[in-house]
């Protein structure tokens, strides 16, 4: 059970600094739309929701 909520928590983490380093780089650099950006910040947001989507489903298996 811990192994699936320190995934989760990761998970969590993942997402919000993808959302907190898009938000910050554009706001400095004014780059709402940057193609660099957006392929930086992608595959971390994916990897934080098939984190949190794995835990859920590990959790379920084991019930």
């Amino acid at each position: 059970m811990w192994k699936n909520t320190a995934v989760e928590i990761f998970g969590f983490i993942l997402i919000t600094l993808a959302l907190i380093f898009y938000i910050g780089w554009s706001l400095k650099y004014n780059a709402w739309f940057d193609v660099g950006l957006f392929s930086f910040v992608t595959p971390i947001l994916i990897f934080g929701i098939l984190g949190i989507i794995l835990a859920r489903l590990k959790e379920r298996e084991s019930q």
